[in-house]
């Protein structure tokens, strides 16, 4: 009886350290990089070795569809003044998005996600747009936080140069 506790105890801690070093390896396995002259950064998606399958993980974990190869994607929780982004105020989101397939912005938080796309977008013949982003309606392109506490701005370009720079759209507060 001796003989078999000793190896059932070691392979119940190796298990228990991979659990954890594998649930550690999800929680950090996306690392932003900030992007010059803004409060957004970029996380890097799909690289090609193992850390690919821990970043699809952090998305699964966290109910989202993993993000193909090949998409960039940019976070900010601060406008373009330092200001923490609140459901209570109102926030435009505007400027001009690089040349990419499919876009989308999305306001997210602990209580969910609502999001806008290429196809739901209103843009000027210019190629600008604006997104305000508010609780109460607002006239044109809207968008909805979860609520009125903290959220994080996402957005997604699908089908973009990974190597260009890219334009990413201020994000100002105009009232509260």
């Amino acid at each position: 009886m001796k003989r078999l506790i000793a190896p059932l105890c070691l392979l119940v801690a190796g298990a228990s350290i991979g659990l954890l070093s594998a649930q550690y390896m999800m929680e950090n396995a996306s690392v932003s990089t900030p992007v010059a002259n803004s409060q957004w950064s970029e996380i890097r998606i799909g690289s090609e070795s193992l850390e690919s399958s821990y970043q699809s993980g952090h998305f699964l974990r966290n109910g989202e569809v993993p993000l193909l190869r090949g998409s960039r994607f940019f976070v900010r929780s601060k406008d373009d003044d330092g200001n923490s982004l609140r459901g209570d105020c109102l926030v435009t989101l505007a400027g001009r998005l690089p040349a990419a397939r499919w876009w989308f912005v999305s306001a997210k938080s602990k209580d969910g996600r609502t999001a806008l796309d290429a196809a739901q977008a209103i843009r000027e013949s210019s190629g600008e747009f604006a997104i305000s982003v508010s609780t109460t309606p607002v006239a044109g392109n809207w968008l909805v936080p979860p609520n009125s506490n903290s959220y994080e701005l996402q957005l997604v370009l699908l089908g973009v140069d990974d190597a260009a720079p890219v334009t990413l759209p201020n994000v100002k507060r105009l009232w509260c």
